[in-house]
Parts: structure tokens; C-alpha cells; sequence
């Protein structure tokens, strides 16, 4: 996850792992702590893959490592942001960060994107109506409580939707 987010924000400009940190905590929200102590290593084992270049920029003493994505680390871009976002609990935050970088893929290639993500919404309203099902069939003042719990992901997965529905027509009229 953290690599697709760097590569996807070095195909836009070189940035500093100052400004990628900060991207990405921008990126997953304010209740998830990004530290510089899983970028930095990130950055540098990214260098000694080929995929990205640091450089020191600056003067006056004042040096600053800007990181740019390389060729090679294009093309795994590309492989990263084309391989099925897997079911686990980083789940929404890939496609957040493929939502935010797909620009760079042909228009296909951005419509399976959001197709991939339409259906992780239909699964989620499955599993939400199936479980609320379940409540209902013992009514108790815990079921209650939880029965709320699965309205409100029926309700965040059916606006998912209506937003993929709107982008792919927004983007019908774009292109």
C-alpha cells in the first residue's frame, strides 16, 4: 500500500519524504499515524530497487532529499496499480490511494478501477443485509444496537455508488 501511495505521488513531481509522509497522512485521515519511520526505510529500499532516485537539493547548508520516480519504478507502478486490491483491512485505503493516482492509466483501465470498486460495494451491501437479516430474526436490545451498525455500511457502501456512478459519467463527458 505505502509503495503504490509513493510511487503514485513521484509520478506527479519529485517530493521529499517530508511531503510524502504528509501526502499520505492527508490521504488515509487524521485518526491514522503515519510516521517518518516507515517512509524514510520505504524510500530507501525503493532506491536500492531501482525504482526511485534521491538527490540532495539545496543550499546554505540546507539540504533536502527530493526522491523522483525512475523508469523502472514506472513500470512497477503500472503492475501495482493493475493487480486486484486484496480483501484485507487496508482494503478501502488502496482503492482510496488508486482513486487518487489513476489519472496516469488509459481510461479502460481507470473504468475497471471503479468497477472493482463498485462491486467491493455490492459485497459490502450483501454482507451488511445478511447480517442484518440475522439481527432481525432475534429481536434484543443488543441486536438493535448492532442492527445500526450494518445500516450505516448499507448506507456508506450506497453512496459509494452513487459516487462511482457519477464519476463514470462525469468522465464519460470528459473523454
Amino acid at each position: 500500500m505505502n509503495e503504490l501511495f509513493i510511487l503514485g505521488e513521484l509520478m506527479e513531481e519529485p517530493q521529499s519524504g517530508y511531503d510524502l509522509r504528509n501526502a499520505l497522512q492527508v490521504s488515509l485521515g487524521r485518526h491514522r499515524k503515519v510516521s517518518y519511520g516507515v517512509i524514510y526505510p520505504l524510500l530507501e529500499k525503493l532506491e536500492k530497487e531501482g525504482l526511485v532516485e534521491i538527490t540532495n537539493v539545496g543550499s546554505d547548508g540546507k539540504n533536502k532529499k527530493m526522491s523522483t520516480i525512475t523508469e523502472k519504478g514506472t513500470k512497477r507502478f503500472f503492475e501495482l496499480m493493475k493487480m486486484p486490491v486484496p480483501g484485507s483491512a487496508h482494503n478501502a485505503d488502496i482503492y482510496l490511494i488508486k482513486l487518487d493516482v489513476m489519472q496516469h492509466l488509459a481510461i479502460d483501465e481507470q473504468i475497471q478501477i471503479l468497477d472493482q470498486f463498485y462491486q467491493e460495494q455490492k459485497d459490502i451491501i450483501e454482507d451488511a443485509q445478511i447480517a442484518l437479516q440475522k439481527l432481525a430474526e432475534e429481536n434484543s436490545k443488543d441486536h438493535w444496537y448492532a442492527s445500526k451498525k450494518f445500516e450505516l455500511r448499507l448506507q456508506q457502501a450506497n453512496v459509494a455508488i452513487e459516487w462511482i456512478e457519477r464519476f463514470k459519467q462525469e468522465m464519460k463527458k470528459e473523454w
